[in-house]
């Protein structure tokens, strides 16, 4: 079987559902597919959670609900960078007056 960085797709998806039906233990699929359990792991996690998104967001266009929930995190973000910037003003107002700058 190809290293890790010459699997196909296919090959590591068919490694990933032989861990999930448990065929065997992680540690001898990851010796016949030629990764590391944590490699074999971390495809089994990345596998589980593309499907709770398209699951989440429809099967019809799932990278549409990532783009979705990417756009709000990037609007959440920006209200939280924004609020943390007034506090600091605000803060650095209030050390002034202590110091009697102001």
């Amino acid at each position: 079987m190809a290293k890790k960085g010459m699997m196909s797709p296919a090959e590591r998806r068919e490694a990933v559902v032989a861990v999930l039906r448990k065929d065997e233990p992680m540690s001898v699929l990851a010796r016949r597919y030629g990764v590391s359990d944590t490699t074999l792991a971390k495809w089994r996690d990345d596998f589980l959670a593309a499907g709770e998104a398209a699951l989440n967001y429809g099967r019809n266009n799932p990278v549409e609900g990532v783009a979705r929930e990417n756009l709000q995190l990037r609007r959440d973000l920006a209200e939280r960078e924004q609020v943390i910037g007034e506090l600091t003003v605000a803060n650095r107002i209030l050390k002034k007056k202590q110091d009697g700058l102001l």
